[in-house]
């Protein structure tokens, strides 16, 4: 259906359903994420890297993979 034709039929309808077809549309675009938000949202972030840096001087990584075993 054409923007035009979605239009006319909004001006055929009487005032009081004129307001809910508005009140609809005001709550699909405020429930209704856009793209740019959901591809925000599925990316894998990164800042955690490195953050563990500072353990590295004093553990290896064998000392730390059985501290975690312990942990289980």
């Amino acid at each position: 259906m054409s923007k035009d034709t979605l239009i006319a039929k909004y001006e055929t309808l009487p005032v009081v359903a004129q307001k809910q077809v508005e009140t609809f549309i005001e709550f699909l675009s405020q429930t209704t994420p856009t793209k740019s938000g959901r591809s925000a949202k599925r990316r894998f972030k990164f800042d955690w890297a490195g953050g563990l840096a500072d353990l590295k001087r004093r553990f290896t990584a064998v000392e730390l993979q059985h501290h975690l075993n312990e942990l289980r």
